[in-house]
């Protein structure tokens, strides 16, 4: 394997930069730890077309850094900084996909990350955030490693100590997030919903039209309330393409579906005779004001897109994203996103598997709505430093 430029030795670990997008599949093919085996080549190719994409962008800075022994390849790390991402508001440079064999490989591969850091002139590094997002999550996960794997979540080798390695090198954990079982049962909780509200399904061409007022209800929320940000137009076109994926292996397996089953759950019927089952994205639902017709909620589920890799049929959901607009908190909006969603969705084209992902153990109000209705199933953990100059 050619490398593209070496770099010092520490400890007797060699680190070279790898750029070429051929060295990158190689190397990925041969280190990289994925649970299930069999999709691995996808995951593969789905990061190294990530890399080539930024790696032509003006906006953002990316590198790719392996870490040899005698010739033998003992890890890696990607480091980035991305024009979309927001740490607590601020852009900052992220690490993500590390794999060390030990400390000493740990120690070099993050020692060029620093570099990196320094060269552009900022003055923090935080990670694991493994792009792209819909593959690689966030954090570092220490617990949940039995839950099926779920793409947008973040995993790792469990016999791993990289993160004690972090800790080490001084890395400080900054942010827990949590995945929960979102499919236990029906929110009681603010099950009235407001008059005024209304609560649909859409197509996916309605959703695109929406691209700008989800943005902007997305950067009110995320840069002002959680730790990581990683949205964005590429964000929102990532999402948008699993669920075009979706859509052409979603089913109805349940054409008898009786409506009036839950005509007594607030929003119901009104969504449903509202809805043309054949047409809409089915992981996804959306509130606005009957009024001004202002889009004021969203639930964005994301398909378990390593089922539709793997050939088999879509059953998981990824809660990914929530948003309540502030001022319509109160109004029974979540919960009805959430129950009308999870039920209609399950009744309807068999879904049987919702996990709500990555929530921030700082964010009151999302533990305070969403923990008393669900059971707790990983947890990944953000660490980050702060890089003195030299």
């Amino acid at each position: 394997m050619e490398l593209t430029a070496q770099k010092e030795l520490h400890q007797g670990v060699e680190v070279a930069e790898v750029g070429d997008p051929s060295q990158i599949k190689e190397m990925l093919m041969e280190l990289l730890f994925v649970p299930n085996k069999a999709l691995k080549p996808k995951i593969v190719s789905e990061i190294v077309s990530y890399y080539e994409h930024k790696s032509d962008s003006p906006k953002d800075e990316i590198q790719m850094f392996l870490a040899l022994r005698n010739g033998i390849k003992k890890g890696f790390v990607f480091c980035q900084i991305d024009q979309d991402y927001r740490s607590y508001g601020m852009r900052c440079p992220t690490f993500g996909w590390l794999h060390a064999q030990n400390f000493e490989v740990c120690k070099a591969l993050m020692r060029e990350c620093e570099r990196f850091v320094r060269e552009n002139n900022f003055k923090k590094l935080r990670g694991p955030i493994n792009y792209p997002k819909r593959v690689g999550g966030i954090g570092w996960q220490t617990g949940g490693f039995a839950s099926p794997m779920m793409s947008g979540v973040a995993y790792n080798d469990p016999g791993s100590n990289a993160l004690a390695y972090l800790e080490e090198l001084g890395y400080k954990i900054d942010s827990k997030y949590s995945c929960v079982d979102a499919f236990v049962k029906k929110w009681e909780k603010g099950k009235e919903l407001d008059d005024n509200i209304m609560t649909r399904f859409l197509p996916l061409d309605e959703i695109k039209a929406l691209k700008d007022q989800i943005l902007s209800l997305a950067q009110q929320s995320f840069y002002s309330v959680l730790a990581d940000a990683t949205g964005g137009k590429h964000r929102f076109e990532e999402m948008m393409d699993a669920y075009d994926q979706a859509d052409k292996k979603v089913k109805i397996v349940n054409p008898e579906f009786d409506p009036q089953t839950y005509a007594n759950m607030p929003g119901f019927i009104d969504t449903w005779n509202a809805a043309d089952l054949d047409n809409i994205v089915s992981t996804s639902i959306y509130a606005f004001d009957r009024n001004s017709g202002e889009l004021v909620g969203i639930l964005m589920a994301q398909p378990n897109l390593y089922q539709l890799w793997a050939e088999e049929p879509l059953t998981h959901m990824n809660v990914d994203t929530v948003i309540i607009k502030k001022e319509y908190a109160g109004k029974g909006i979540f919960s009805a996103l959430h129950n009308i969603g999870k039920t209609l969705l399950s009744a309807v084209y068999g879904y049987n598997y919702y996990e709500g992902t990555t929530i921030w153990a700082n964010n009151d109000r999302a533990i305070k709505a969403i923990f008393p209705h669900s059971s707790p199933l990983r947890t990944h953990y953000v660490v980050q430093k702060r890089i003195l100059r030299k």
